[in-house]
């Protein structure tokens, strides 16, 4: 992963991830949402949905593009995005050895790790169940140890309950928190309230002290409680703390994290009608109105405008979650200095977690200066 004078230089991959190279080993989609459409019975079912996604990932194999060095003067960056459901496994309560995520961040080659659901532990008494009981301290701290070892020096974490842990192979410029939850009513009915931690990552050399090798990351990870079935619960007031926030970041931004709601936009009629069942059922909104504010904000989604997939139909990955939703998202803003290009989206397949994990590539390019005549 490393490069000559602390830059890592990426290419685009030679992996061939057109629809027809990848067609027998895609997710299709969700099988849950599927058989949904056909037995409304099932919309809502916990056993049987977690039963179908375990079975659906034995039969997915992703082909995962090598990010190799180059000679451009662009910087390329691979992140992976990953809730780990704090190592408890698909349902909360079978604690997962950290060995088969060392292997798959191993295999990534990633500079950017953001884990959410990463708690530092110990458990504690206040922590809810299955996971206080199921949490493997152990392996948590054998997950960092290892992961220093293979040159994720940098290793941060936001400051609440639902911890995200952001791992890099880059320098730290400056780091901040904040709290998500200061401005909406609703904290006061909440168990727990969010955080997010921002990072500026220094890719440059050393004696580098500019800001022409900066990006901005935030490591978060929103409510999965609303508390209103419309655009004005949680959720949206979280996304306008960090979006005000990130008005004022260096460099280009990227937000990759777990936004805890489906976008409308990524299913078919007949799959939405099953997503928004199972989502009245739990009192959840069909749209928390944050992926509006975030375009408002000049920030794209990834999956919307990535050159490659290793996915074929849609835009969005077929799913992310055991729900048979995708709710992980990759957001990305460009800054005054350097443009954010996203070179490629692609979904991993691993059993450790009710999340899947997600690869993006992104090219920082500087901007063209004209010169006026």
């Amino acid at each position: 992963m490393g490069g000559a004078g602390g830059k890592i230089y990426r290419s685009v991959s030679r992996v061939d991830l057109t629809a027809s190279a990848i067609e027998e080993e895609q997710p299709v989609r969700s099988w849950y949402l599927q058989r949904a459409k056909l037995d409304g019975s099932l919309i809502g079912q916990v056993p049987e949905m977690r039963r179908l996604y375990r079975e659906q990932l034995k039969t997915v194999q992703l082909p995962l593009p090598r990010a190799e060095t180059s000679g451009s003067n662009e910087q390329m960056i691979r992140i992976l995005q990953w809730n780990l459901n704090c190592l408890c496994g698909i349902d909360g309560q079978h604690p997962q050895s950290a060995s088969e995520i060392l292997k798959l961040v191993e295999q990534s080659t990633a500079d950017i790790l953001l884990f959410q659901e990463a708690p530092a532990g110990p458990a504690q008494t206040w922590w809810y169940e299955p996971w206080r009981s199921s949490f493997p301290f152990r392996e948590m701290r054998r997950l960092e140890d290892q992961l220093r070892k293979m040159g994720y020096t940098t290793q941060l974490r936001s400051e609440c309950f639902s911890q995200t842990l952001l791992c890099s192979i880059f320098r730290v410029r400056e780091m901040q928190h904040l709290s998500l939850d200061i401005e909406h009513s609703f904290r006061y009915q909440m168990d727990e309230e969010r955080n997010a931690l921002h990072a500026v990552l220094h890719f440059g050399a050393k004696e580098d002290q500019s800001d022409d090798h900066i990006i901005s990351v935030y490591a978060t990870h929103f409510h999965h409680e609303n508390f209103t079935l419309d655009a004005q619960g949680v959720r949206r007031s979280e996304a306008s703390v960090l979006l005000k926030h990130a008005e004022h970041a260096k460099g280009p931004v990227l937000v990759a994290s777990d936004f805890n709601q489906a976008r409308r936009q990524d299913y078919d009629e007949e799959e939405w009608k099953v997503v928004a069942a199972g989502l009245a059922s739990v009192k959840q909104p069909e749209d928390d109105g944050v992926h509006q504010l975030f375009t408002e904000h000049n920030f794209r989604c990834a999956y919307d405008v990535a050159r490659q997939r290793n996915w074929p139909i849609s835009k969005a990955p077929p799913f992310t979650h055991w729900t048979g939703t995708t709710v992980d998202y990759p957001y990305v803003r460009s800054s005054a200095k350097r443009t954010v290009d996203v070179d490629g989206v692609y979904l991993l397949s691993s059993s450790v977690s009710d999340h899947l994990p997600i690869v993006t590539d992104i090219t920082l390019a500087p901007r063209k200066t004209t010169l006026n005549s």
